[in-house]
């Protein structure tokens, strides 16, 4: 469950469209924390007809410019019984913002997945994301906001608190989040709970917040105010931890993540990189400038 690709790209429903084309059998397990990433950046958003409305400027991707970009590159390791690597897989994505309207925005995304020196091409996605990073035809149900606040490293911060409900034939899923206009990047915390369609049996718990605010960030040579965010994904099978590194001038968001999966027993079977490899953000003017890695920190 590792981060792959989309960890702060795509929306929670694409993903697995690659993955059942079969690229990297070990990446499937890889899911449910890359798409609690992808839902907390997505997160702002807008119920029925306006109703509950919140900004898409709140959005990890509504704030920018049709034609804005980003790639990305995951790599993975899946570890053995002694902590050895057992097998590696690189993953390059492309997510551009085709369009963005009332409804949500409109994403392509392109990847390619290189596992034991053999590159897989996979199909272009264009996908109608909502500004609560579903569907936009997914069957969510918003409640009114009610005040509250948070605590970040000893700061308090106002929030508005939504909570959300979706289900389908065999889950239901009740999330909280915990939303700033002012303070990046704006959606500060989201707790989600799914249960199994007779909701007696948890079946996924995620956490996912902002642990630190003003932090020092190199991007294209200059050092800019981000954030950190921790995302934590228990399930069954084991728990999955994410580090992230966000910048609300990047489309998307995030900028570089760590993370680890740790099975039932307590080992680490998987661990994964993410860094921001280059984007552009004002597409109008050709901004296109490559940074390497070693600067992205």
């Amino acid at each position: 469950m590792l981060h792959t690709l989309w960890a702060v790209e795509l929306p929670l429903f694409s993903v697995s469209k690659l993955f059942r084309s079969g690229y990297d059998c070990t990446m499937r397990r890889l899911l449910p924390s890359v798409l609690a990433l992808a839902a907390f950046l997505a997160s702002p958003l807008l119920g029925e007809a306006g109703e509950s409305a919140i900004s898409p400027r709140l959005h990890a991707w509504g704030r920018f410019d049709s034609g804005s970009w980003k790639v990305v590159r995951v790599i993975t390791e899946t570890l053995g019984d002694g902590g050895q690597v057992v097998s590696t897989s690189t993953t390059d994505t492309r997510t551009t913002l085709l369009d963005i309207d009332g409804d949500g925005v409109t994403l392509a995304v392109q990847a390619c997945v290189e596992v034991a020196g053999k590159r897989f091409q996979a199909e272009r996605q264009v996908i109608k994301q909502g500004f609560h990073g579903e569907l936009a035809s997914s069957n969510v149900q918003i409640s009114e906001p009610t005040d509250g606040q948070l605590v970040v490293e000893d700061r308090k911060i106002p929030c508005k608190v939504y909570r959300l409900e979706s289900d389908d034939a065999h889950e239901k899923t009740v999330t909280r989040l915990y939303c700033s206009d002012e303070v990046p990047p704006y959606v500060l915390k989201r707790d989600s709970v799914t249960t199994a369609s007779d909701g007696k049996s948890v079946v996924a718990e995620i956490g996912v917040e902002v642990v630190a605010l003003d932090m020092p960030v190199r991007v294209r040579g200059e050092t800019r105010n981000g954030s950190y965010v921790r995302t934590v994904h228990k399930n069954g099978k084991g728990t999955v931890t994410t580090l992230a590194v966000m910048l609300p001038e990047v489309p998307g968001g995030v900028v570089s993540h760590n993370c680890k999966e740790v099975n039932s027993h307590g080992r680490v079977v998987r661990r994964s990189t993410l860094e921001l490899i280059d984007y552009n953000a004002d597409p109008d003017h050709g901004i296109n400038r490559r940074r390497s890695s070693r600067r992205a920190k």
